[in-house]
């Protein structure tokens, strides 16, 4: 599971070091083998360990191809995924195009999902944590979540 919030910096060849504390998981889970891709609703990308996202793609692959929300989310996750191997300093590079979708600069967030990570430029990850903390308090808490003990 990958968990938490980091503060990171891409460097001037548009590479990201993951964090020491998930060099070893991803090392194990898929030899360092990722897929890196945007989200389909959110200025973000997202990076998955490969076994992990090759779930999400059969998954995604599965849906009926002529739906429009099928068509829309094919396009974009699918379509601008992007292979991508830990290199021996644990970097990854992240492509240009995805860096300007994200509109990523020099820092960024990468903020752990569970099975995968999201990387947001770090004034889009304050403005999305600002702009949700509004909407919830103006839609009523699902059953689901409010059954949630913490």
């Amino acid at each position: 599971m990958f968990r938490g919030v980091h503060n990171l910096s891409v460097d001037a060849k548009g590479r990201l070091k993951i964090p020491t504390r998930h060099q070893a998981q991803i090392e194990k889970n898929c030899a360092g083998q990722m897929v890196l891709s945007i989200h389909p609703d959110d200025n973000c990308l997202l990076l998955y360990p490969l076994k992990d996202w090759q779930v999400l793609e059969e998954k995604v692959s599965a849906l009926p191809s002529l739906n429009i929300h099928t068509k829309r989310l094919k396009r974009k996750l699918i379509g601008h995924a992007t292979d991508c191997e830990l290199d021996k300093a644990a970097r990854i590079l992240i492509p240009s195009a995805l860096r300007d979708y994200a509109k990523i600069g020099k820092k960024i967030i990468m903020s752990g999902q569970g099975n995968n990570f999201e990387l947001w430029d770090e004034d889009a990850w304050n403005k999305q944590l600002s702009s949700l903390d509004t909407l919830s308090k103006q839609a009523e808490i699902p059953a689901e979540v409010a059954q949630l003990s913490l």
